[in-house]
């Protein structure tokens, strides 16, 4: 009969729901995702909530300064949740700070933030220990509507920084190479800062190109690949449909870098490619 009653109990206090988000995996090495569930967990476990498991909230190189987080992020299926009944009102959601919850312009993030305490959410800053209810004052408000424009101005000036070290590096681009990181069928020479073609793997390339010229689609390219035992570039089994068209779409056989940028967890193509940037192994017209 006790424990029927302990249970009881249990399943009548407040969910609390940790939300993590980080900028990139990176800073999972630094344990930050390990030591802010163990807040969370403590948190939960001296105010009497029932830390929910159910949502696995963790943004990972989801932007909230474009507000993906919101959009298209784990934040997002909580949100829908909250407006479905699924998360019932006077839960806690669990925040290192609200920069972790929205780095948007001030309009969009104090919309967000009042959504959720209209929504019935109390949200929890642990790194101040803060609650943010529906009995939220003046004053909470206004620290709170100070530390929102602050993440934003801080991103924005990230953002900002990173864009002109980009065009920094674009100007330097044909005497000093950006990355290590180029085609299958190149090597960087660390000594001379240029790259190196690999010729058996370039001669691989070429043929592909002057295969798919007289005809031949993609799958019939994997076949004689695969029939002639041509090793791939990337230690697979055999060739696939999708490396061979990976390869026929690539412009970088033309010697051209096409820079990108993390926006959401995915890249995103950033100004024009840069030409003459890597050895060009097949002609205009071939392409």
């Amino acid at each position: 009969m006790l424990d029927f009653h302990m249970r009881c109990s249990l399943q009548m206090k407040p969910r609390a729901y940790s939300y993590i988000r980080m900028s990139t995996d990176l800073q999972l090495k630094g344990d930050s995702k390990r030591r802010q569930l163990e807040i969370s967990s403590a948190y939960a476990a001296e105010h009497g909530l029932e830390l929910d498991t159910t949502f696995t909230l963790h943004d990972i190189g989801v932007s909230a300064f474009l507000g993906d987080n919101a959009i298209s992020g784990k934040l997002g299926v909580f949100l829908g949740a909250v407006k479905s009944g699924q998360i019932p009102r006077g839960s806690y959601l669990l925040i290192e700070s609200l920069d972790r919850l929205t780095r948007q312009r001030l309009l969009p993030s104090l919309t967000l933030f009042l959504d959720l305490i209209h929504a019935g959410i109390n949200i929890v800053t642990l790194a101040d220990g803060k609650v943010f209810g529906s009995d939220v004052d003046q004053m909470q408000l206004i620290m709170s509507i100070l530390v929102m424009t602050r993440a934003h101005e801080e991103s924005e000036i990230k953002s900002f920084r990173l864009s002109k070290a980009w065009e920094h590096k674009r100007a330097e681009a044909r005497e000093r190479k950006l990355t290590g990181v180029c085609p299958a069928w190149l090597r960087l020479d660390s000594a001379t800062s240029s790259f190196n073609i690999i010729k058996d793997r370039a001669a691989v390339v070429l043929k592909i190109f002057e295969w798919s010229a007289a005809g031949a689609g993609s799958f019939l390219i994997v076949r004689r690949l695969n029939k002639d035992r041509v090793p791939t570039f990337r230690g697979r089994s055999g060739w696939s449909t999708s490396s061979v068209t990976k390869i026929l779409t690539n412009r970088a056989v033309l010697g051209e870098l096409q820079p990108h940028k993390m926006v959401g967890g995915k890249r995103h193509p950033v100004g024009e490619p840069i030409a003459q940037y890597f050895p060009k192994i097949v002609e205009d017209d071939l392409f």
